[in-house]
């Protein structure tokens, strides 16, 4: 952004006119009023002689001077009739424009307007432009509408004052410094162009980017006004970079409607107006009357305030109007989509989330961010699942591991404590205790009693994305959870795992919105489910006493049959669920005990030997009970003892494992 080196130039005599034409219309009784010396100084920027108050004859003869800056004045002049010209508006209106002007260059005339304006008669304002115009209030008031569509003016909705009608600064410091001859010219120090970035399409395939790029294409080439894209979602996920890929990628230049510029080095209002968010409607605004037809985009970022302060700073009638008839193509972005109220969104020609990128493409992009550091493969794996993990914040660890300039074990150290840190700080830290599998998983070590077949059935619907659902029953253990688990993993798919506890609500009532939240977010994220221990959600009704009981259960129910995605239930005690189950599911594994070569093979890999001794053989042939789990639990056991005494212990245990799931003998007579 070009920013202008000093603020607008003054204009003292051209003010010094108006002031006297001001003051000139006011009742005699006002030569009694007191007005700041201070005030005339700023007004004429000449110093007083004269004693700290003055009377208003010698204010009138205090504010006639010769004009010694004869080329500004006459330029201010020829650029007001040009304003008029340039807008459609009566040139008769030039010098009533020019007063407003000057109301927004000098400070002095703006207080001394402040400070008269109790004395001034009631529709002071119509009055004042009226009288120096020439023109009907009508006309006037026709005048400043057309000004204010095109973004030269912004009024405040309370009309009142002079005061209440402002003008962009970068606007007046070109009328004061140049010879205005395009609407162009006028924006040339309020045009902020985007930064460039360094992604590309490709790296958006997390978003539909196809169809934004063909819309905008189309709409663009078919001149059709009101194209407003809507883009929300989580901070970070990458709202702004892709609105500069869109840009990009059809070769026009994307400018930003910013709130604030830098002025010899003083932070300050862009457009001098009352907050921010007129400031940036008036700079909307402006770029859509001035810049329409030109190779570019305009990007309002952050927007939900501006959309909120409708109700108390502008009406909603000028942003609905604004987002129906705007002639630059704009992209609009927040984090507060529910901020927004419907008759805006429902303005918006496309309306698209951008949440944060599923695990497989925050592990690419990571590969992407963090290339050349020397960073472990299974390194990109793990950072990428993350609870809130986004874009920016891999951009920024990538940053300050580089500019520290750390490789391997540091490298990822740091990575880890940036991302750490800011997710803590935004409260979105997660440190959940997650599944975390003991022994890799090994499909040939799962005792399924269905044929394999319907083993790669499952596996098509998950590749192909299809609301398949799969419901794992069998003794603890036996890999219904680490199935499931597997399958997302094997897919690239994110899982979320529920429990009672995520759910179940003590209020009456909660349960069911819990459980409406949950798979409403999973179908939004594009998550698979695995409903873990499933028989303590979905408990036969029959043993059911409570409504609400029964009330969780009906809600489940429902969710199952129109959730998006796929899902995996797991339980321990299929003859515990509800009768409706069963037939809500379309596969339905059984998972068994461990085979006996399946046990000799996980005994050899566990205790890590070749060949197994007779006697270990004819041990663990007898084992008939054993699954996964106990030689997960085996491993952990292993870890506390001496290396020598692994296989004489592994026996024990698996025994001791085994012997507990035998069947409790029935008391009574045997018949």
């Amino acid at each position: 952004m070009i920013v202008p080196p000093k603020s607008p130039m003054p204009c003292h005599y051209l003010a010094s006119q108006y002031a006297k034409r001001v003051i000139a219309l006011i009742d005699d009784d006002i030569c009694s009023t007191n007005i700041n010396r201070n005030m005339l100084r700023r007004v004429t920027g000449r110093s007083l002689d004269e004693d700290n108050k003055l009377v208003t004859a010698t204010v009138l003869g205090y504010l006639d001077f010769e004009d010694d800056t004869p080329v500004l004045t006459a330029r201010v002049r020829q650029n007001m009739l040009t304003l008029c010209s340039l807008f459609d508006v009566k040139c008769e209106f030039a010098p009533a424009l020019g007063f407003l002007s000057l109301m927004n260059i000098n400070q002095g005339l703006n207080h001394l307007i402040d400070f008269l304006g109790g004395h001034l008669e009631e529709h002071a304002l119509e009055r004042l432009l009226s009288e120096l115009s020439g023109l009907s209030s009508d006309e006037v008031a026709n005048c400043l509408i057309r000004l204010q569509q095109n973004g030269v003016l912004l009024i405040d909705r309370w009309l009142n004052e002079p005061q209440d009608i402002t003008m962009p600064s970068s606007m007046l410091y070109v009328l004061t410094t140049e010879v205005v001859v395009s609407k162009e010219q006028l924006l040339k120090h309020a045009l902020c162009a985007s930064t460039p970035t360094t992604l590309k399409p490709d790296d958006f395939s997390y978003v539909d980017i196809d169809l934004l790029q063909g819309y905008l294409s189309q709409a663009i080439e078919q001149k059709h006004i009101g194209i407003n894209i809507l883009l929300y979602g989580e901070a970070g996920s990458g709202k702004t970079e892709l609105a500069k890929v869109l840009a990009h990628s059809l070769s026009l230049t994307l400018f930003e409607a910013r709130n604030l510029r830098i002025d010899e080095g003083f932070l300050s209002g862009e457009f001098g107006a009352k907050s921010s968010d007129t400031q940036r409607l008036q700079y909307i605004t402006l770029v859509q009357s001035l810049m329409a037809g030109s190779d570019m985009i305009l990007l309002v970022d952050e927007c939900e305030s501006l959309f909120y302060s409708a109700d108390t700073h502008y009406s909603k009638e000028s942003v609905h109007r604004l987002l129906e008839a705007n002639a630059v193509p704009t992209i609009w972005i927040t984090n507060h989509v529910q901020q927004l109220e419907h008759s805006y969104i429902r303005r918006f020609k496309l309306v698209m989330a951008v949440n944060s990128p599923n695990d497989a493409v925050l592990e690419k992009m990571s590969r992407a961010e963090f290339k050349g550091l020397g960073v472990a493969g299974e390194f990109h794996t793990s950072i990428s699942k993350t609870p809130n993990l986004t874009p920016a914040l891999l951009a920024n660890a990538g940053h300050v591991v580089k500019t520290l300039g750390f490789k391997r074990t540091l490298a990822q150290g740091v990575i880890e404590d940036v991302i750490e840190n800011a997710l803590t700080a935004c409260d979105l830290w997660d440190d959940t205790m997650r599944y975390q599998p003991e022994l890799s998983f090994d499909m040939a070590m799962l005792n399924i009693k269905q044929p394999a077949s319907v083993l790669k059935q499952i596996n098509h619907a998950v590749a192909n994305n299809a609301p398949v659902r799969v419901l794992i029953s069998g003794p603890p253990g036996t890999g219904k959870t680490a199935l499931a688990h597997h399958m997302a993993e094997f897919h690239k798919r994110e899982i979320k795992r529920v429990l009672s506890s995520d759910v179940l609500s003590k209020y009456v009532g909660d349960s069911e919105k819990q459980i409406a939240r949950l798979f409403q977010q999973a179908h939004r994220d594009n998550q698979m489910v695995l409903l873990d221990e499933v028989d303590s959600l979905l408990t036969s009704r029959e043993r059911l006493n409570a409504h609400h009981e029964r009330q969780v259960v009906n809600e489940l129910l429902a969710q199952l049959e129109c959730f998006t995605q796929p899902l995996f239930a797991a339980t321990n005690f299929e003859t515990a669920l509800d009768s409706a189950v069963l037939r809500r599911f379309d596969f339905k594994l059984e998972c068994d005990y461990l085979t006996v070569p399946q046990v000799l093979t996980l005994y050899k890999r566990t205790v890590s030997v070749q060949q197994l001794t007779k006697n270990e053989t004819e041990q663990l042939s007898r084992l008939s009970r054993l699954t996964p789990g106990d030689f997960a639990l085996l491993t952990r056991r292993l870890r506390f003892s001496a290396a020598h005494e692994h296989r004489l212990l592994a026996l024990t245990v698996l025994a001791d494992e085994n012997n507990r799931k035998q069947p409790t003998p029935t008391i009574g007579f045997v018949r």
